[in-house]
């Protein structure tokens, strides 16, 4: 049962020393192997035994269904430098209480699901995620050689807002690791600038491309901190300021056609409703569907010349003939 216990449970070094069933959850118990000298978890120095601190559980993988608990009773060392400290266990991240292969588990999770629906998986409180995928990152890290600022050649940098509007947090990305690697609470000019001061001159200096919104700081800020780098606007703020720009275009185009079959319409000489027989001419009437055709016209120009839908399509060819209709003898495009 020992051996079956430490193949499934992935424990290296490690002597189980029995197990039991204490409500739906399994508790095993287990030490680390060949107990000798302690070892200081900061330094590693096999230190002397100060004394045996009291039995804690650690959340392993499931076993099953049911929760699977690791319960051992670790020594602590008595470190000539760094004082008396719990010995580091060989199945868990120092300072933890989830093994090192759950850890993993709920860091992979939490890349690819939101945080309820993984914390409802891995049945573990979502406040604790963070401190998890903080350690695997520091690890993963560390083993890697590879910093937070290391490598960074292209970023990005964009404010997000939540609990309406009375929170704001400034992210900066990475675009070549896809995934963030700074993030500050606030917003402005001054929190970006708090970014530019962490990494180093040389790995500010490698930054080659900056992303950032249309102000103008962030650009002026992008150059004075990234100076090889070029700064850009990110394809978010180009499509906004494009289909803002189209809207402007689109009502302008409207206010002007409707001026024009206003002006076309012929004039009474008294108030009343025109009498039957004297319709608006037919430079009034193509002016009017002029001015009806630019309506609704926004999806059709904003999609793809290559691709349109039947209606679509439809309303690009009203608009041509429209524009064809109320200026003879000129294109208008649409």
């Amino acid at each position: 049962m020992a051996r079956i216990l430490r193949y499934v449970l992935a424990l290296a070094r490690t002597v189980v020393e029995g197990a039991a069933i204490e409500g739906d959850a399994i508790v095993v118990s287990a030490g680390p192997h060949g107990r000798g000298r302690p070892g200081c978890p900061v330094c590693g120095r096999r230190c002397e035994c100060h004394d045996h601190g009291p039995t804690r559980r650690r959340r392993a993988m499931d076993l099953a269904g049911p929760e699977c608990l690791l319960e051992c009773g670790p020594a602590r060392a008595a470190c000539p430098e760094h004082g008396v400290r719990v010995e580091r266990v060989p199945w868990a991240r120092h300072g933890s209480g989830h093994t090192r292969d759950f850890e993993d588990w709920v860091a992979c999770l939490a890349v690819r699901c939101r945080v309820p629906a993984h914390s409802r998986i891995a049945r573990v409180e979502w406040h604790s995620v963070g401190g998890i995928c903080g350690r695997v990152y520091d690890e993963t890290g560390a083993q890697g050689g590879v910093g937070r600022f290391g490598g960074l050649r292209r970023i990005g940098i964009d404010e997000t807002g939540c609990k309406k509007g009375h929170k704001y947090l400034t992210v900066v990305v990475g675009h070549d690791r896809g995934r963030p690697v700074w993030a500050h609470e606030g917003y402005g000019r001054e929190v970006p600038g708090l970014f530019l001061d962490e990494p180093a001159r040389e790995q500010r200096r490698a930054i080659e491309v900056v992303t950032a919104d249309g102000a103008k700081w962030t650009k002026a800020l992008a150059r004075r901190g990234c100076p090889n780098a070029r700064w850009a606007m990110d394809p978010f703020r180009v499509a906004e300021r494009t289909s803002d720009a189209l809207d402007e275009a689109g009502r302008e185009e409207w206010r002007v056609a409707e001026r024009a079959a206003q002006g076309a319409r012929p004039r009474r000489d008294g108030p009343g409703r025109p009498r039957g027989g004297e319709g608006a001419p037919p430079e009034a009437r193509a002016l009017r569907e002029a001015a009806d055709a630019v309506k609704g016209s926004r999806c059709a120009l904003v999609r793809s010349p290559g691709d349109p839908t039947g209606s679509q399509r439809a309303k690009l060819a009203e608009l041509r003939r429209a524009g064809a209709s109320s200026r003879p003898g000129t294109s208008r495009r649409a």
